[in-house]
């Protein structure tokens, strides 16, 4: 769908327009006022006035001379569909709708409404935004078809925002800290939507950066194509996704399902795909004004902090090990370049106190030879500016911080003050002119480079990502069956995808529990076999270390007894007999499969610390061997897979092989897999492999 016809129109007519105080009245008003040399091209249409705000009006879209691109729609719903069809005939292919009253209310007939609408648009070949929606504003081409009244940039921003709320375009529009090149109330996208939107921005060269409030993903496979285009363009997408809560997350059955939870998916997703996810307004705002700020991103966590106190430099030190920022010790070289120019009481040191002997010349000089340093990569520090600056020697450093910028800049600069307060004006331009974003204090201001550096880290990886996701074919709309296979069927589909598991078999009486003890050789594990008894040691349905033939048929009785008296319902296949497996470090290995997002690959430690530890790493399906790696580091317990206190390291690329093949098993069942479990996987030492120990799988009814 080509936005632009929605987005960039040229010819424009707001019907319903009014002087009131309403959304229709706004539009009206903020589009006369904003739209400069434009105004020839806007058309007024209204029943009841003759003028408004001293543009005259036409009564009707039928009575407009020549065509139109965009009917910006203040009418109440039930004149949509009418007015819809009348700016069709008018050659408009883009719509903007205000009215709520649709699907949102949750009524029948109002669901039937946003259908026929729907059907009508699509039959028009009309782009909708909305409808419930409060417009739009391209500060790019001066058109606003905005419902509220707000304070118009002279000039476009490079930040292009979309939100499924216009109360937070208007919320972050209030703030001075940034410029938007459009500003997108998306309302409820029944007909383009927020995936559409994204990608108008992500194609779009007056955009540099991407930001989305979205409470729902619509399209996931297109939300996927649209971030993987992003990623490939190295154009960040800054998202605040709302719903972090888990009272919506299902009750599950394995262990995998329990540490994986909606917003757990999300976070996985937007990971794969290099979206930089923030936690509320303050840190979206922050994060886009520093990326459309600065002329280059930080390459790595090499910071220099610099600043004119010895307060300031003590407290930005503490705030960035809080954290996790690194202040790296400068090269000899540097320490001996920066003797030359420091006061004699000052000390060549990363953090490093300028004292009160130096002025703005120094701190140009300074910020020269530190971002020289090739173990440095962005220069921080903490210039207090303020509404009216009462210290002139503020102004001496911060002059001599804008000549440093005013030349090349090959690494970036930030402020990041101490204490949140109003800006002068003046000196905000002079520092975005030369590529240096204002940070919040510390708390935020910190936590936005963090975000920087993981973005800049996660594109050196970019390609080595599958970029993709596996998603169910056309859902049945029946509610599925959940069907979990034993033990053993579990394991049977475990080897038809090559993940390696212990010799066993399925024992129905005493003497071939033996015989299959016998064949496979002491000593054994036996286990109770039956897709109903879930948690079988609870069931006191597992027996270890069974080292001859009484001691196997003891175990087969008991195994039997505890399971009747914990389910008398369970249907029993038996019991399995299985090789009992070398120690090993215990991980597990699971899927989870979110009803949008599609496969969630799982792995963390495992055995009885699964849920203790809730060390878990989380990646969408399909993933590749890098991937599976990149999983198994990210764990908090990795150390003990690189071998630790004189234990061997582990044989990691074999658990990364499974977690492929746990991969493959998930893609090919997509429709159908529900949860699955391989807990605990025994790791063994470097070449020598892993074995699946137990397994559960859980499906749905086929349709």
């Amino acid at each position: 769908m080509d936005l632009n016809r929605l987005l960039r129109p040229r010819k424009i007519a707001i019907v319903g327009a009014t002087e009131k105080e309403t959304m229709a009245g706004f539009a009206s008003r903020m589009f006369i006022e904003q739209c400069g040399k434009r105004r020839e091209d806007l058309y007024l249409v209204s029943l009841k006035n003759e003028t408004v705000f001293g543009i005259p009006c036409y009564r009707t879209l039928s009575e407009l001379p020549g065509t139109i691109d965009l009917a910006v729609i203040c009418t109440p719903k039930q004149t949509v569909a009418g007015l819809l069809e009348e700016a069709a005939q008018k050659g408009a292919k883009g719509a903007v709708v205000f009215a709520s009253g649709y699907g949102e209310t949750g009524k029948v007939e109002d669901k039937k409404l946003e259908e026929e609408l729907i059907d009508q648009c699509q039959r028009l070949d009309l782009a909708l935004m909305g409808p419930n929606c409060a417009g739009f504003l391209n500060f790019v081409d001066r058109v606003f078809a905005f419902g509220f009244l707000f304070h118009a940039r002279e000039s476009a921003g490079r930040v292009g925002l979309v939100s499924q709320s216009g109360q937070v375009c208007m919320a972050l529009m209030e703030s001075e800290k940034t410029s938007f090149s459009y500003v997108i109330s998306a309302g409820n996208c029944k007909i383009v939507n927020i995936e559409d939107y994204l990608e108008f921005l992500v194609d779009d060269e007056d955009t540099r950066v991407v930001a989305a409030y979205v409470e729902g993903i619509q399209n996931p496979e297109k939300f996927a194509a649209v971030l993987k285009k992003a990623a490939e363009k190295k154009k960040p997408v800054v998202v605040l996704k709302a719903g972090r809560s888990e009272k919506g997350s299902r009750a599950a059955a394995s262990h995998t399902g329990n540490l994986s939870g909606s917003d757990k998916n999300v976070d996985a997703f937007f990971r794969k795909f290099g979206v930089i996810r923030v936690d509320d307004l303050e840190e979206l705002l922050s994060v886009c004004t520093a990326i459309a700020t600065l002329p280059v991103l930080p390459r790595s966590n090499k910071l220099a902090f610099v600043n004119i106190s010895g307060g300031e430099t003590t407290i930005s030190a503490d705030a960035g090990y809080l954290h996790g920022l690194k202040l790296p010790d400068f090269s000899p070289e540097t320490v001996k370049k920066l003797r030359e120019v420091l006061p004699a009481f000052a000390t060549a040191q990363n953090p490093m106190d300028l004292t009160g002997g130096s002025n703005g010349d120094t701190f140009e000089r300074v910020a020269d030879i530190v971002l020289e340093d090739p173990g440095i990569e962005m220069l921080i520090t903490s210039l207090q500016i303020t509404k009216k600056i009462s210290d002139i020697t503020i102004y001496d450093f911060l002059n001599g911080l804008i000549r440093h910028c005013e030349k090349e800049q090959k690494k970036p600069v930030a402020v990041v003050p101490l204490i949140e307060s109003s800006r002068e004006e003046e000196v905000l331009e002079r520092l975005r002119a030369v590529g240096v974003p204002i940070l919040p204090p510390p708390h935020y201001g910190y936590r936005v480079i963090k975000k920087l550096l993981g973005y800049t880290d996660y594109l050196e990886t970019m390609e080595n990502r599958t970029l993709s996701i596996v998603t169910k074919s056309e859902a049945s709309g029946r509610e599925p069956v959940k069907t979990a296979l034993s033990e053993h069927e579990s394991k049977l589909l475990f080897q038809k995808f090559g993940i390696p598991c212990p010799p066993e078999e399925i024992a129905e009486t005493e003497e071939e529990a033996v015989q299959a003890a016998a064949a496979i050789g002491y000593p054994v594990v036996l286990k109770i076999e039956s897709g109903d008894i879930l948690h079988k040691s609870e069931a006191g349905g597992v027996k270890v270390g069974i080292a001859c033939d009484e001691e196997v048929r003891t175990a087969y009785r008991k195994i039997l007894e505890n399971a009747k008296k914990y389910n008398p319902q369970a249907l029993i296949h038996g019991v399995l007999v299985q090789k009992m497996l070398e120690p090993g470090m215990e991980a597990i290995v699971g899927v989870t499969c979110d009803p949008q997002l599609g496969p969630m690959i799982l792995t963390g430690l495992g055995g009885i610390f699964t849920e203790v530890f809730q060390d878990a790493a989380l990646y969408p399906a399909p993933l590749n061997l890098w991937e599976a790696r990149e999983m198994i580091l990210s764990l908090k317990g990795s150390k003990l897979f690189r071998g630790y206190r004189g234990k061997p390291p582990l044989d990691t690329e074999a658990l990364a092989r499974v977690l492929v093949q746990v991969s493959n098993l998930a893609a090919e069942y997509k429709d159908t897999l529900v949860e699955m479990d391989i807990n605990p996987v025994f790791v063994y030492p470097d070449k020598e492999g892993v074995s699946a120990a137990d397994g559960l799988v859980v499906l749905s009814e086929k349709p």
